[in-house]
């Protein structure tokens, strides 16, 4: 769906993973957030880490606003300000978007256990071309993260409690693929991968509340986006599910 629509807009070269962000990840493979995720966040008042990792004459040249100062793309000075809650958002930036210098930064992260972090396509250059807001002098060099629920984000804590004693007016919807969700789900849970909600509007219930899942939280986090903008009641989880040998289901928040 996601292909077919680039494609309309003219672009030639497109192509699809289909294991999925979560196995994107895994398989060590930066991820790209861009503008309208932070104007996302800001709008409703999310909780997010910015930081640059230019050369601190030029942070102080002009930064985005919010942003933590890693000067030189030096995130380990930062390691011991980081939240204990390892599903942060973390936003890093550097001139132009460039992979290749911001992606040890963010191999470091990950490898500190953060699960959701992001390279801004386009950086410093993209963000100053849309015309966005800048400040000048020093960035701020400590962070203040407080966690903050996103609209239509469940709580961990009631999502399990859901889990274990199902509501007559909540109907959980697993949004990973058919491969995975054939293997084992959660109990009393129905399937419908990510890419097939969009088709699939017309038959779900209007008078219930849809909870959404999947193994972190990123495919469930979209499927809402898709079930909000249709009219539809729904709610998701931003927690890894997983499931052992036994087929024994893990939900945790980090």
């Amino acid at each position: 769906m996601a292909a077919r629509k680039a494609e309309k807009l003219g672009y030639k070269n497109v192509k699809v993973f289909h294991a999925g962000t979560d196995a994107w990840k895994k398989a060590g493979h930066p991820v790209v957030s861009n503008i309208a995720n932070i104007d996302a966040m800001e709008k409703a008042e999310g909780s997010y880490i910015l930081i640059d990792l230019r050369a601190k004459q030029e942070i102080e040249k002009g930064h985005i606003p919010k942003a933590i100062a890693a000067p030189d793309g030096k995130v380990e000075s930062l390691e011991k300000q980081f939240p204990a809650y390892k599903r942060a958002a973390i936003i890093l930036y550097n001139q132009d978007g460039s992979l290749q210098s911001a992606t040890q930064a963010y191999k470091t992260i990950t490898g500190w256990g953060y699960k959701n972090a992001s390279i801004l396509d386009g950086g410093y250059a993209g963000w100053t071309k849309a015309d966005k807001k800048v400040a000048t002098g020093p960035a701020a060099a400590e962070i203040k993260y407080v966690k903050k629920l996103m609209p239509g984000e469940m709580e961990v804590a009631e999502f399990k409690a859901l889990v274990a004693k199902p509501s007559k007016d909540m109907v959980l919807v697993d949004v990973r693929n058919p491969a995975e969700f054939s293997y084992c789900a959660l109990p009393n849970a129905s399937g419908i991968p990510l890419e097939e909600i969009e088709g699939k509007l017309g038959e779900l219930p209007k008078d219930k509340t849809l909870v959404l899942y999947c193994s972190t939280g990123a495919r469930s986090e979209m499927a809402y986006n898709i079930l909000k903008k249709a009219g539809l009641k729904a709610k998701y989880v931003r927690a890894v599910v997983s499931f052992d040998d036994d087929k024994k289901h893990t939900i945790s928040d980090d």
